[in-house]
């Protein structure tokens, strides 16, 4: 028996649980599809460390303009 499966957000993810329901009928299918949270968490980190992220490049050519 399978309680539920929990896998990151990737969309390939999705078809494998719903194989997994065609596949197996005492599987919930979506319902029983946990998504993994702290990979959530990860993404939404990274996107917004993202926006204060600076290149070298931009970094040097900030530092030597004059005030």
């Amino acid at each position: 028996q399978i309680l539920s499966v929990t896998c990151d957000n990737a969309s390939n993810n999705n078809v494998m649980v719903e194989n997994l329901a065609a596949e197996v009928p005492a599987f919930g299918g979506a319902t029983s599809h946990m998504r993994c949270f702290l990979h959530t968490v990860n993404l939404i980190a990274k996107s917004l460390i993202r926006k204060f992220d600076v290149t070298k490049k931009e970094a040097d050519k900030a530092l030597d303009e004059p005030e």
